[in-house]
């Protein structure tokens, strides 16, 4: 079965759209994202264009603001301006940053009810507590897709040990009963790994790279990769090879990219939510 990344993200956009129109009734709020980005890369700039658009049909103000090149002081002052606004909803700093820039030790300063992206150790920390009012986008996605689809809870094999996918989606699936195992570069036989779970994240980067000799006819294969070739796209694993095979897969594009996208904005919502009840707005 093609586990269809677009239905899911359709019927959350739905819902989103709904929740969040009923709150600027209610509190008179404006709902607004501010993204940052510091230098040119082009596919930062990309994912920030398509943010502002998907923010924009849920009726939140998502502003950019982009520097050519900051010092960390100047940046988290900056954060720490926009914590302080409670014109302010949501805070996400677009990756990658250049030299010498640190990714989390600049998001570590972003409060954590606007923690948009979920990448402060703060909440990275609260999945562990069962607490998942704010969780990376991507991880969030494919659990979202495994619930869409009524995927059973069994054994997980992910391919990936990055804060961004692996470790958070472990906490997200063993917080579902899952028995999950993580799999990386050094692991050893992979292959029989992958084959004796019921579900299969992949996430490493290597267009095609997963084919039939990772799953069997029970498999569950989720595909996070996005890989660009020309004007080509593909995730992580042979879709021709493998959806011969497996029981369900995601496509690319079409799977888990467009349900992170509306993903973000559940977390942004999550983070409003609170704003209102701690009534920091």
């Amino acid at each position: 079965m093609l586990l269809d990344g677009k239905v899911v993200a359709s019927e959350k956009m739905e819902r989103l759209k709904s929740e969040i129109k009923g709150i600027i009734e209610k509190y008179g709020i404006e709902p607004e994202l501010k993204l940052i980005q510091v230098g040119n890369d082009p596919a930062s700039t990309i994912y920030a264009n398509s943010k502002i658009k998907r923010g924009t049909k849920l009726g939140i103000n998502v502003t950019l603001e982009k520097f050519d090149n900051i010092t960390m002081d100047k940046l988290v002052d900056y954060i720490k301006d926009a914590n302080a606004n409670p014109r302010i909803n949501g805070i996400m700093v677009e990756s990658p940053l250049p030299t010498p820039l640190n990714f989390q030790e600049v998001v570590d300063n972003i409060s954590f009810y606007k923690d948009t992206d979920g990448m402060t150790s703060f909440n990275q920390g609260n999945l562990y507590t069962k607490n998942e009012m704010i969780a990376p986008a991507t991880a969030r996605a494919v659990v979202d897709i495994l619930e869409y689809y009524k995927i059973q809870p069994g054994n997980a094999c992910i391919i990936n040990r990055s804060a961004v996918v692996g470790r958070p989606l472990a906490m997200l699936l063993l917080n579902r009963d899952y028995t999950v195992t993580l799999c990386h570069s050094k692991t050893v036989d992979i292959k029989r790994i992958a084959r004796e779970n019921k579900v299969l994240v992949v996430a490493i980067g290597k267009p095609d790279y997963i084919d039939e000799s990772y799953v069997t006819s029970e498999s569950t294969v989720i595909d996070v990769g996005i890989n660009y070739s020309g004007n080509k796209i593909s995730g992580d694993v042979n879709f021709d090879s493998v959806s011969n095979k497996a029981k369900n897969i995601t496509p690319v594009p079409g799977g888990v990219g467009i349900v992170t996208a509306t993903d973000i904005f559940e977390n942004f919502l999550n983070g409003m939510k609170y704003q209102i009840k701690e009534k920091l707005i």
